[in-house]
Parts: structure tokens; sequence; C-alpha cells
């Protein structure tokens, strides 16, 4: 070859090489181009939402929001095809100073962009006839809710494929974990966002019963079962009041709210003592020996912490009472609860009395009305006309409620089991399961479980001043066994008095003045400690209760009871006095089955649920696990208090159900 040729060819692969150079440059500038024109308008789209949905459902221009729900769709999809072949190797530049965090982020940032845009999308081609129905009326009223459920209903599979992507964006979110070393924007977006997540993908869940709840495909009946904490319960609280309501295509047709002595078939329905039209059978064992009754009735069927045993058997004994056929549903809320609904509806006035109720002075006006005047059947009158005032203000002002405190209320009840929801259509409630809104016990499988159940059995409110403590230890071990040692601590904030402890009675409500009077008493608590099946008790504490304090009249020493009460869970049961400003500790030590879970890598989980009895307040809990010697520790979640060698001690405030889970080898 020529020396002119060889220099030719030089030539030519020199020029290919810088043909491509140019050509990787371009196409880099326009990638770098179309990212950032994406990645701006993006940013812009933050203040066109905030301003559209400042200005409220009726006065939402629907053009614009047709463009914003586009454009930001359109945005994220320019963002994933420039940058999504990049994802699979961002991670691996974590370590690069600076942008090395965003780096790791991204591909669940792009995750959460391309999940949350393709179900806004969704929702919005739902949804859009109701925003148009709404603004189409100068009086928005009760009257436009059958039009509303019909869009709704049509709207199912929009919906449906909108959970999916919510889901996606939370399982996206969870992902990501940290955000503290993200740029400043995006933590302060996901700080906005992260409260909603979850709540947004329940609420589409919600929204697809919704014509089904509302009676859509025919007439609902509910019960409204109204409970105070202040007598705890099993479910949370002593059966108060209970309210009967039937929706028809989204309209209310009938509220009945009544005390709820009054529900049994009592042949003289003003006479609770009277005899009975209706032959009843007999209550569960702990209220026949503890509280001596006799007939299992309407106001003690909250006796089992499963929600939904619970409130079927209350459903079931409301019909027998109330000689009326089965009913749909029941849903139980307490006094934290009013007070949460409150927020969102804002004040309500008691039409009676005139009196203005908030959520703030909700909890004192129900003790306020605690009275004497009219004698025990009438005590809790007040609960009647509030009711009616509060379904009032929903049923002529719906759209006038302020709904993103409402939602945020709502999920804080559902989460602390303030609101509790059960409904007998086996597809609703399955939904309900699966949300955790129906406040069913589930078996633990594979894992550590713990529960603590106190029934108020005194005959009075003493719960208002019992505080409790816990602290949990489990001991796990190299051949997957574990023991668990647990020390509950119940203790009375009254003054201490000589007075002596006296089980309550109808004379004890009828000589006492006030509610703070009947609240301000000894606690006379049945104990129920729920663990996982086939757990064996080795050591537990026996209470002594004297002969002359309680209705037995005989000295109760009796060890703890183990048995089996709601399937899945082995049950420690004991009886037990508080006397005023005392504290009464119960200590149980047992063996736990298999709870600990190995992989594929010989890797070790240990999980645990602390499950929040309703209604009660929270506990302060002091949980301390002790790996076995020789163990590395690969995770843990939540982050520990403190880690001491193979001793992870967490301080965890018991006002929800909490998991903590532990990876080891």
């Amino acid at each position: 070859m020529s020396q002119w040729q060889d220099s030719s060819i030089r030539k030519f692969v020199w020029l290919l090489f810088l043909l491509g150079i140019i050509i990787i440059l371009t196409w880099a500038g326009l990638k770098i181009w179309r990212t950032y024109q994406a990645a701006t308008s993006l940013m812009a789209r933050q203040e066109q939402a905030e301003i559209l949905l400042s200005n409220g459902l009726n006065n939402l221009d629907l053009d614009s929001i047709d463009g914003l729900v586009n454009g930001i769709r359109s945005d994220v999809k320019s963002l994933q095809n420039e940058l999504g072949f990049l994802m699979p190797v961002l991670p691996l530049l974590s370590w690069v100073p600076k942008a090395g965090p965003l780096a790791l982020a991204a591909p669940h940032l792009l995750e959460m962009a391309d999940a949350g845009s393709e179900a806004a999308a969704f929702v919005y081609r739902g949804l859009a006839p109701a925003l148009e129905l709404i603004q189409a009326e100068d009086d928005l009223s009760i009257a436009l809710l059958p039009d509303l459920l019909g869009i709704v209903d049509e709207a199912k599979p929009d919906l449906s494929r909108a959970t999916l992507g919510m889901d996606r964006v939370v399982a996206a979110r969870e992902a990501l974990g940290s955000t503290e070393e993200l740029p400043w924007r995006l933590r302060s977006l996901l700080d906005i966002a992260d409260p909603w997540l979850a709540l947004a993908a329940d609420g589409l869940r919600v929204s697809q019963l919704l014509p089904e709840m509302m009676g859509y495909y025919g007439p609902r009946r509910y019960l409204v079962l109204a409970q105070n904490e202040n007598e705890l319960r099993a479910t949370g609280g002593f059966i108060s009041g209970v309210g009967l309501i039937e929706v028809d295509n989204g309209r209310v047709v009938r509220f009945d709210f009544r005390d709820a002595n009054n529900v049994d078939a009592f042949a003289n329905p003003d006479n609770i003592f009277g005899p009975l039209r209706k032959p009843y059978g007999s209550p569960p064992q702990a209220l026949s020996d503890f509280m001596l009754i006799d007939l299992f009735l309407f106001r003690d069927s909250n006796f089992w912490p499963d929600y939904p045993i619970s409130a079927q058997k209350a459903m079931d004994l409301f019909s027998y009472g109330q000689d009326i056929p089965p009913l749909d549903g029941a849903i139980a809320i307490d006094q934290q609860f009013l007070a949460m609904l409150l927020a969102g509806t804002g004040p309500i006035t008691i039409p009676e009395s005139g009196e203005i109720i908030d959520q703030n002075n909700i909890i004192e006006s129900l003790q306020n009305a605690w009275s004497l005047e009219d004698g025990v059947l009438r005590r809790k009158s007040f609960l009647g006309p509030f009711s009616l005032a509060i379904f009032n203000r929903l049923k002529n002002e719906p759209f006038a409620l302020d709904l993103v405190t409402l939602a945020r209320k709502m999920d804080e009840a559902l989460q602390g089991k303030n609101l509790q929801i059960y409904l007998r259509d086996p597809s609703a409630e399955s939904v309900l399961k699966d949300m955790g809104w129906d406040g069913r016990l589930i078996a633990p499988d594979g894992h550590d479980v713990l529960l603590i159940v106190d029934t108020n059995v005194g005959y009075n409110k003493a719960n208002l001043f019992i505080q409790r403590d816990m602290q949990y230890n489990v001991h796990l071990h190299n051949d997957g066994s574990a023991e668990a040692d647990l020390i509950l601590t119940h203790r009375h904030t009254g003054e201490p008095s000589d007075e002596s402890c006296l089980q309550g009675t109808t004379d004890v409500y009828e000589n006492l003045s006030t509610y703070l009077a009947l609240a301000d008493k000894c606690y006379w608590n049945y104990l129920r400690v729920y663990v996982p099946e086939t757990s064996q008790l080795l050591t537990g504490t026996q209470h002594f209760v004297p002969a002359d304090t309680w209705f037995g009249g005989f000295d109760w020493d009796q060890p703890t009871e183990v048995f089996v009460e709601i399937p899945g869970f082995t049950t420690f049961g004991n009886f037990m006095l508080v006397p005023r400003g005392e504290s009464v500790t119960s200590h149980y030590r047992y063996q736990l089955p298999q709870v600990v879970t190995p992989d594929e890598d010989q890797a070790q989980t240990y999980q645990l649920q602390l499950k929040k009895q309703a209604g009660a307040p929270s506990i302060k809990t002091e949980v301390t696990i002790n790996l076995p010697e020789d163990t590395t520790l690969i995770s843990v979640a939540p982050v520990p208090t403190s880690i001491d060698a193979n001793i992870l001690f967490f301080e965890v405030d018991l006002n929800s159900d909490q998991w903590i889970s532990i990876q080891y080898r």
C-alpha cells in the first residue's frame, strides 16, 4: 500500500471518529436540552397546580385542569424517553460527591413521577364529568349525589387503573427511603406529598365502593355505634348510643339515634330493668363472672377486639331487639372521633339549646351532658341532638366542608381506631380488610404480635384516670426459638382516697352528681393479652381482688387463664383491681412459637406487630430485642433508640399499630 493511500485511510478514519464525536455530542446535547425543557416544565407546573386547586371545586377551570394533567404526563414521558436508558446505571454513581444521592434516588423518583402522572390522568378522565356537573349547578346540594354516584360507578375501570398507579407510587416512595441528602426543592415536594400518598391510594379504593355503600344499587342500612372510651371495652368503649342510617341512591332516607339501653326487646321500652318479650342468650363468661350479667344484650355486644366479630353480634342483636331485617354494616366511633369530625365540618349549633359545639369543646360538652335531671335513661340525650346537627350539616352543606382537613382527620381516626367500619358485603369488606380499616385481628403468619385489651367491668368511667405503660423484651435464639417477657403497668392518676372500692351499680349512677365523680372511682379490669397462637405461658401474675370490693363476694385469687378466643391467637386472661392513686403491674413470661424466618441467603428476619386497642389512649412502650450471640445486624426498621452490641432498644408511642422489623445473619 502506498504512502498516499495509507494517509488517506488515516484521514478517513479520523473524519469518521470526529463525525462520531459530533453525533454523540449532538445527541447528548439534544438529550440534555430536552431533559432540561421537560424538567423545567414540570417545575413550572407546580405553581400552576397550586393556583388551580386554591380556587375550590366549583371554580376550577376544566380546560386548565385538562392541560395541566396531560401536560404533566407529557413532561414525565419525555423524561422517561430521554433518561430511561440511564436508570439502571445511575445508582452506580452514588459515590459521586453532592450528585451521588440524586443519582441513587433518580430511578425511584422517575417511577413515582410516571406512576403518579398516570394515576392522575385516569382519575381525571373518570371524574371529569363530576366536575362538570358540580360547576353546572348554581346551588350545590345533596340532590346532586345520585348523579355523582352514577358517574363514579361508570368511572370504576379508570379508578381501578389509577389505584394500581398509586400503589406503584407508594412502593417507589418506600424504596426511596430517606430524602435528607436530596436537593431542597425535591425534599420540599416530597414532604408535601408524603402524608397524602397512602391516603390517596386508600381513597381511590374506597371511591370504587361508594356506589354500593351509598345505596346506588338499592337501599343500605348501617348501625353507628357511639362508644365511650372512658368505660373501655374491647372495640373502643361502652356502647352509649346507637344510630340507624338508611341510604338510598345517595340520599339519607332514615336517621334514628337512641340510647343503647333501649335497643333490646323489653316488654316496656321505658323500663330497661323490666321483663323482656323475647329470650336472650348468655353473655361471654367474663361478663357473667365479673359483672354478674345474666343476659347478652346489645349494649355489651362489643366484647371481642376483632371488630368484625363484635360488629356482626351488634347488628344481629339490634335486628333481633327491633324486629327488623339484617343490616348491611356497622360503623364504630368514639368521643375522639367526634372531635376529629368537627375539625372538618366546622362548629355546629345544637338546635334545642343553641350551644355551639366545636372540636375543642365537644369532649367537655359530652361530659357536662351527663346529668341526673331525668334519670338514667336520659343522661345521654345530648348525643341525639348532636348527631342530628352533624347529620344536617353533612346533608345540607356537603360541598362547604373543609374536605382536605376532613380527609386528614378521617385517616387519623382510622389509623388510631377511633373509627372502624364493617360491611357485610364480602367484596367491600375485603377492600376494608386490605386497608386495615375494619379493626380485624389477622392471625400472624410467622411473625410476633402483641395486643393488650382492657375491659372495664366496674360500671364506671374510670378509664379517664387510667394510664398504661408497657415493657416488652424478646430473646431470640440461634435455633429460631424465642422467649418473651411482658411487663404491663396500670396506673390510676386520681388522688389516693380512704373511700372503699365498691364495684358500681345503678345506685351509684343515681347518687353521683357529675361525670367526673363517676369516673374518679377504682378500676375493675378484665385484662386480655393476645399473642401468637401456641405461645406457652411460663409464668403469669396472679392478681388478688378482695371479696368486699366486687359483686362476686369472694376473694379472687386465680392464676392467669390461657385460652384460644380468636383463631390464630393465644390469650392470657386476668381480673384485676386498681385503687385510686395506685399502680398495679402484670408480668407475663412466655415461650413464642417460630417467629424468626430464614431466607435463601441464611439471613434471619424477626418481625413484631404491636397492635393498639381501639379507644385506648397511647401506651408508652419500651421494646428490647436481644439478638443471638455472634450475629451481624443487616437491617432494622424503624431506627432503634439505641443499639448495644446485640441488644436493640426501641421507644414506641403506641397510638396506632406499629411494626418492628429486624434482619440479621
